[in-house]
């Protein structure tokens, strides 16, 4: 019996994106979040006990992970929207595409891309591992992250 086709291998003339593309992606889009990040941080009252290693709500721990993934996509969705990229991956020159070569609608990316693993950062030990896992799987012949397969979305050269 043989194997099915790879579904990745369908858009021949889609160059997967590099490795130190995606990071430097991730890393931008780090940069920008800075900021929001910062104000959650307050908002929730959660700053000072992480300045004083004192241990925080898992009501803090709840509205950060809520607060983290809205921000994120509002600052994003133009951009995911029109042309499959954060503003990391605009600047860097990748974008999310689907397994045709497409942009993923909106919901796919901000539902099964980034909620899932947003929401992991809860889960102490077992969301670590799964967190780690995902951005190792890039040494995959087809360079798709955890999340990309959860997703079925690939990162490509702009």
């Amino acid at each position: 019996m043989s194997e099915a086709p790879d579904p990745v291998a369908r858009v021949p003339q889609a160059e997967p994106a590099g490795r130190g593309q995606r990071l430097g992606a991730v890393l931008v889009d780090g940069v920008i979040g800075i900021p929001l990040a910062l104000l959650a941080l307050e908002y929730t009252d959660t700053l000072q006990p992480l300045l004083q290693q004192r241990p925080v709500t898992l009501e803090q721990q709840l509205l950060l992970a809520a607060f983290g993934w809205a921000s994120f996509i509002a600052i994003h969705s133009y951009t995911l929207v029109k042309r499959g990229q954060t503003i990391g991956k605009y600047l860097i020159g990748v974008r999310i595409a689907d397994l045709e070569g497409g942009v993923p609608p909106l919901w796919r990316i901000a539902v099964l891309r980034y909620l899932p693993f947003n929401v992991l950062t809860l889960f102490g030990l077992l969301g670590s591992l799964v967190l780690l896992l995902d951005p190792l799987m890039i040494c995959r012949g087809d360079r798709r992250c955890l999340h990309d397969l959860f997703c079925g979305t690939r990162v490509l050269r702009a």
